[in-house]
């Protein structure tokens, strides 16, 4: 969803500013790094709910300290395949990256391997954990709770759920990787935030308003519910992510979830679960590539409505997109872009936008 508004920024620029500010508020420079290169491939992904348009309340999160800016990331219970991880109220990208890193490494010796974690934060796209998975022929698993409770129980008039988001990745040969990232409605409650940063209505469809009522208002859908998809099917399957993300580790759920733009106050207790599934112990990886080939191809090579161009996978486009923004620019709201510049004015660090002449992506980088 993009806008004939919005402004374009080089992946590079985006990262420089997003570092510098994260370092500015206590985040080691290279752990900064690997948050920041989470948000940006959203951004370059086309997902902008999970890209910079979460950053100013990050930053708002680190600046009254309900964000741990230099955790100490622990495991308190494991087994050769299993570990309970304690993000000590990092940021969730960072504690998600370490935890698929750990599930990653007891993987290695060709057991599925599951890692629950317990004292996190809202962690962005679950896609990107997952497909960490891929490069070590394995297929990825990442669940999420989320960080708002916006869903309610179905037949119910309170939010009690979040949204709760999931990830699988595939590896495939010469074809794209295959890569479901979903939460449990039509869309994410970010995609609100996008279109109010652009002022632009919401479908029908995605949310009601905090009377219960149908709108297409972005600004009264942030007051109310997120509807979950195919009605009762939407609710069991948010319940059921929820549940794995947090039953396992510790993590909060229903009630106890904090809100996480309302709430400075109190630590969100965050739950996740990742997980790997090695290719090699069940087929020839070999095999399993070119088997994942055929079935892509079958499912592109399909007789197509008179509408349809291409068929796409899940995933396809994000990653299609991926390559074309980092050689063109990443579209962002206007609304996004004045955020941004008013939360780096405080901290001498400004965003270089694609239009803008001067040398330097930033004030505050070093360039």
């Amino acid at each position: 969803m993009n806008s004939d508004n919005d402004t374009l920024v080089a992946a590079d620029d985006l990262t420089a500013y997003c570092v510098a500010m994260l370092v500015k508020l206590g985040v080691p420079s290279d752990e900064a790094l690997l948050i920041t290169d989470q948000l940006v491939e959203a951004d370059l992904s086309g997902v902008h709910s999970h890209g910079v348009v979460r950053f100013p309340i990050y930053i708002r999160r680190l600046e009254v300290g309900i964000f741990n800016a230099r955790p100490h990331i622990t495991i308190v219970r494991q087994t050769r395949t299993t570990a309970v991880m304690d993000g000590d109220n990092g940021m969730g990208q960072l504690v998600c990256r370490r935890a698929m890193e750990l599930a990653i490494a007891k993987g290695a010796e060709g057991d599925p391997a599951w890692v629950a974690v317990r004292n996190s934060n809202h962690n962005g796209a679950e896609g990107y954990f997952a497909q960490m998975a891929l490069a070590h022929d394995m297929i990825g698993f990442c669940f999420t709770v989320g960080g708002i409770n916006h869903v309610a129980p179905w037949g119910g008039a309170e939010a009690m759920l979040g949204n709760n988001p999931f990830a699988v990745a595939f590896p495939a040969g010469e074809e794209l990787p295959v890569i479901l990232d979903m939460a449990c409605s039509p869309a994410a409650r970010g995609k609100v935030n996008v279109a109010a940063a652009r002022g632009e209505p919401i479908p029908e469809g995605w949310c009601t308003d905090s009377e219960g009522r149908p709108t297409t208002d972005p600004y009264e859908a942030l007051k109310g519910f997120v509807l979950p998809i195919a009605g009762a099917k939407g609710y069991a399957l948010t319940t059921t992510i929820g549940m794995l993300s947090t039953m396992l580790s510790g993590g909060a759920f229903g009630r106890d979830v904090t809100h996480l733009y309302d709430d400075f106050k109190r630590p969100q207790n965050i739950g996740h679960l990742v997980g790997v599934l090695p290719i090699a112990p069940f087929v020839e990886v070999d095999e399993f590539k070119r088997r994942m080939d055929k079935g892509i191809r079958d499912i592109k090579g399909v007789r197509r409505r008179p509408d349809v161009a291409e068929i796409f996978l899940p995933g396809e486009r994000e990653q299609r997109l991926l390559i074309e923004r980092r050689k063109s620019g990443i579209p962002l709201a206007g609304g996004t872009i004045d955020e941004l510049q008013a939360v780096g004015a405080g901290y001498g660090v400004s965003l270089r936008l694609a239009a803008d002449a001067r040398q330097g992506a930033c004030s505050d980088c070093g360039e």
